[in-house]
């Protein structure tokens, strides 16, 4: 019991002399560090150096045997430019690499090349002898730009050893054998005197360029119009023309239509729009970026790729209210029409491929489902054929209902009264859907025209905004009504009269 005592005072004791004094108990904040690994496939041994922005510039040395090194930079003035001299494997070395803060810096070939791009092609070893007030500091601005400039020069080599989106100054490098490592041991990167550097991937003839011209990327950009307006939400990708496999970058057309993609490399570029459903007036352009932006000629697009066709009845040659579905192969999604009072359909919005294309309808009188000479058909959309034909035949014999509307007083044909025909049941019931409503407008002379109706009970109402309408007396007594009669075996005729709707309350006669 005296020693459990004897131990918690002691631990109290502890406690209240880490909680006096000025600095509380905190641990010392850690040094600022610049800290990375120097190598080119191998680890460079040598030396090290790091020197700062200042007016005077203030440089550190350390010497490594593993390619590895980290500076205590605490005081000093961002940003730092760094320089390992040494040899891998026997062979000299004089790498250079530059850092806005603290962090990682790496040394290695490729972060030679990209601060000698941010250098304009400047010699690095004269710049590090003697930066000057902003030499380090002009340098560092560049350096962002730098960066990808090179990488999308680089990106054929890059995108081959899977480093496209390396960071080589600033991300977690090991000399290891794999990644960028594994990049610099097969790809060797050489800056010469005159501000050019040669590269050679193994196994690939050597290729030489400017640093400072041979490097620098550019804009594409243009337009994608719809109908003659803008069209937004098109993606637009750059690729290689050579092959079409390296993508340089895309964009989405904006809310007026046009498009931009920096930082393209010179070359040659096919550039190609797309989006689901829709096709345009060539698939691609092919570009050649040199020494400028690129401007693309406007892409137009066309209606969206579509099936479209008729479902004739057994003695017509339209059939109404059938839903026809569109399926892509290797899809779930299901988009679907319905036949109009002529028996046509359309379908849109759909992207290239193979499609079934489904007929369907239910006989509502007689309480059975339509039968078609087929069951279903392929079709193939593509650019080559944005859209495709399916027609269909049903064993379901179609009517026309028919018929005027004309004003009461002077019998003078009224135009543009919209007609509605709802199919019922055979209990008289009003059915709702796509497949069992039709709809059509009188024409000049107050004719109209519904052609594709099956055997069953419907009813029809006529609408003219300030108008009301009667099925004229002709009908009268025989049980037929707008809103209740039967088609079966024979086309049917319904004449409407229409007057203002004032009349009903003693306004003046405008018929």
């Amino acid at each position: 019991m005296k020693e459990r005592i004897v131990a918690i005072l002691l631990a109290t004791l502890l406690l209240l002399v880490s909680g006096c004094g000025g600095g509380g108990g905190a641990a010392p904040a850690p040094a600022d560090t610049v800290s990375g690994v120097a190598a080119v496939g191998l680890v460079v041994v040598g030396n090290v150096y790091l020197k700062d922005a200042a007016a005077t510039p203030k440089e550190l040395s350390k010497a490594t045997t593993d390619g590895t090194f980290s500076f205590d930079v605490t005081g000093m003035t961002q940003p730092f430019m760094l320089k390992v001299a040494g040899t891998a494997n026997g062979t000299p070395y004089t790498l250079y690499s530059l850092v806005g803060d603290k962090g990682t810096a790496n040394i290695n070939p490729m972060t030679s090349l990209v601060v000698a791009k941010a250098a304009a092609g400047a010699d690095l070893a004269g710049i590090y002898a003697a930066p000057g007030a902003s030499g380090i500091a002009g340098i560092a601005g560049n350096l962002g730009q730098a960066l990808l400039d090179v990488q999308a020069t680089l990106k054929p080599i890059l995108l081959k050893y899977g480093v496209a989106a390396v960071d080589p100054i600033k991300d977690t490098f090991k000399a290891d054998g794999t990644g960028l490592d594994h990049m610099l041991d097969l790809v060797q990167i050489e800056l010469g005197d005159s501000g050019t550097v040669t590269i050679t991937d193994s196994g690939s003839a050597p290729s030489t360029r400017d640093v400072a011209t041979g490097f620098t990327t550019y804009a594409v950009s243009g337009s994608v119009a719809f109908d003659g307006g803008p069209f937004a939400g098109v993606t637009v990708t750059v690729r290689d023309a050579a092959t079409g496999s390296v993508v340089y970058g895309s964009a989405q057309t904006r809310a007026d239509g046009s498009y931009s993609i920096d930082n393209v490399a010179q070359g040659s570029y096919t550039v190609t729009p797309a989006r689901a459903g829709y096709s345009f007036d060539r698939a691609n352009s092919t570009v050649i970026v040199a020494a400028a932006d690129c401007v693309v000629p406007v892409f137009q697009s066309s209606q969206p790729y579509s099936v479209s066709g008729t479902v004739a009845g057994a003695n017509n040659p339209g059939l109404a209210g059938v839903t026809v579905t569109a399926q892509r192969e290797g899809s779930s999604a299901v988009l679907r029409g319905v036949t109009d009072a002529n028996g046509r359909y359309s379908i849109s919005g759909l992207a290239s491929g193979n499609y079934t294309v489904t007929p369907s309808r239910t006989d509502v009188f007689n309480s059975r489902a339509v039968s078609f000479d087929a069951a279903s058909r392929t079709i193939t959309i593509s650019d080559a054929g944005n859209y495709a034909l399916a027609n269909f035949s049903a064993d379901l014999a179609s009517y026309t209902v028919s018929g005027n509307v004309a004003r009461l007083s002077t019998g003078a044909a009224m135009a543009g009264v919209a007609l509605t025909l709802v199919t019922k049941t055979n209990s008289g019931a009003l059915l709702t859907g796509s497949d069992a409503v039709f709809r059509t407008v009188t024409d000049a002379q107050g004719n109209y025209s519904l052609s594709g109706i099956p055997g069953g009970y419907y009813a029809l109402t006529p609408t003219l905004t300030g108008y009301g309408f009667a099925l004229l007396d002709a009908f009268a007594g025989n049980g037929t009504t707008a809103d209740n009669f039967s088609v079966s075996g024979a086309d049917t005729r319904l004449d409407f009269s229409g007057r203002p709707a004032s009349d009903a309350s003693g306004g003046v006669n405008g018929l």
